[in-house]
């Protein structure tokens, strides 16, 4: 697995063209590991992240800081600084930042139609 800090942004584009420093703090590194990836956002104002059902995960998308629109097909939502949205698997969404920068934190695990296809996990047994 790959840890890594939030000083170690990367600059990228959203879908509008507005930028976002994205970091990866934890990355799936381990065969049959649920989770895919732990990642930190700082969205610029009016920045769209997407999700769409080809990105095959399940995400919880936490704000820390500043307002973000989420346009899903149940409807239109407002989130703030302590909200937690979930996105399950095969949705659509659009998440918008507000006028001010946003800060988030999402989390992506696999779906449970991927994860019930693969083989039990046994844990390593440690030698005595």
């Amino acid at each position: 697995m790959i840890i890594t800090t939030t000083g170690e942004a990367v600059r990228t584009t959203t879908g509008t063209g507005s930028g976002a420093d994205w970091t990866s703090l934890v990355r799936r590194g381990m065969l049959h590991s649920e989770c895919e990836s732990v990642e930190h956002w700082l969205l610029a104002p009016a920045a769209v992240l997407a999700a769409t059902p080809r990105h095959g995960v399940e995400e919880a998308v936490l704000v820390l800081e500043g307002e973000l629109h989420l346009r899903a097909s149940s409807g239109e939502h407002s989130l703030r600084a302590g909200q937690l949205v979930l996105l399950p698997h095969g949705c659509t969404a659009h998440l918008t930042a507000g006028r001010d920068p946003v800060r988030l934190i999402t989390v992506r695990t696999l779906a449970t139609a991927v994860t019930d296809r693969l083989p039990p996990r046994v844990p390593e047994l440690l030698p005595s």
